[in-house]
This record gives structure tokens, sequence and C-alpha cells, in this order.
């Protein structure tokens, strides 16, 4: 049994429970995850706490992501698209569900982003998403929607590019998208409702 691919899952979701939100705010004392949507991300932050609260809460939020991918498996010394993948995946849960913070946490944007620019080979889609959030959120007004379809976009635009049905990356990113989703589903609703 490799009981690296193990460690990658544990360490990459402790990694992913170190919550932005909640440590900038109690060194602010307060807690986000009582104000506005009670989301302990970046954006709930800015809504709530201001600009320079959310670009704190943002950065650690994507760092953490990357740091993840990109060094969990390397220091494992298994270091494959598959478990970098995981490792992305496992700590963007631990974002949502963060086991030192009753598993109460954000909604996983700034997370994913930071685990998928890990990806070289993802930076180009990337780039085309980050640019339909900004011109969604221009027009509709909806964070939420913006972050739904443009996380959505990614494995859309990289099978395109790729001219492949689906590997390590694409089903991650596409697994990453339905995190996504899953965690706007109240917005959804209220988008829906009106």
């Amino acid at each position: 049994m490799n009981y690296s691919i193990i460690l990658i899952i544990i360490f990459s979701y402790l990694i992913g429970s170190i919550s932005g939100g909640v440590i900038v705010g109690k060194i602010r004392n307060t807690d986000i995850r009582k104000k506005g949507s009670k989301a302990a991300g970046a954006t709930n932050a800015f809504r709530t706490m201001g600009v320079m609260f959310a670009l704190m809460v943002l950065i650690i939020d994507v760092y953490k992501g990357y740091f993840a991918v990109e060094y969990i498996p390397h220091f494992l010394n298994n270091e494959t698209d598959t478990t970098k993948a995981l490792a992305g995946i496992t700590c963007i849960a631990g974002h949502i569900y963060p086991l030192y913070f009753k598993f109460k946490g954000g909604k996983g944007v700034g997370t994913a982003l930071g685990a998928l620019i890990a990806f070289p080979k993802l930076l180009p889609v990337i780039g085309i998403a980050f640019a339909s959030w900004i011109v969604i959120l221009i027009i509709t007004g909806y964070v939420g929607l913006s972050s739904i379809l443009a996380t959505l976009s990614v494995p859309i635009l990289y099978i395109l590019t790729q001219e492949i049905i689906f590997d390590e990356l694409g089903m991650s990113s596409l697994i990453i998208s339905l995190f996504i989703i899953f965690t706007h589903r109240e917005n959804i609703k209220r988008m829906i409702n009106g």
C-alpha cells in the first residue's frame, strides 16, 4: 500500500483547514462566520470587513491551495498529476470543512484558484476564466454567479484546448468546479427566486 497518498490527503486537508478568514478575524477580534453570508472566505470578508481584511484572507486562502498542490506531493516523494490533483481537492475540502474551526469554512473559490494555478498546463484557461469572472461580475453584479461560471469554464476550456475527453487535470478541475457549485447552492436558489 502506498502510504504517501494517505499522507498527501491528510496533510492537504490539514493545510486547507487553516482558514484565512478565521485567522485574520481573530487578529481583528471578530468572527466573519457570524456576519453577512457567514462564510469564512474573501468575498464575505470584503462585504463585512473591507478591502484590506479581504485581501489578507484571499492571500492566505490562495496560497494554501497552491502550497498543497505544489509542495506536499513533492515533500512526500510522490509527485504526479494524480497526487497533485488529490492534494488540491482535499485542500479545498479542508477549506470548506475546516477541522480547526468546527467544520465551518469558506466556499472554496480562493483555495481552488491557488490549487489550479499550481498546474502550468491550466494557466492559459485560468486566465480566460478570470477574465470571464470579471465580465460576468460587471454585467450581473453577482460574485457567486461569476465564481460558479468561471470555475466551471476551466474544465470545459481545458478539455476543448487539449482535445481530450478527460485526464487527471480535466477530471480534477471538473471535481473542483462541482465543489464550488455545491458551496454556492444557496446563492443559486436565491438567484433562481429573483
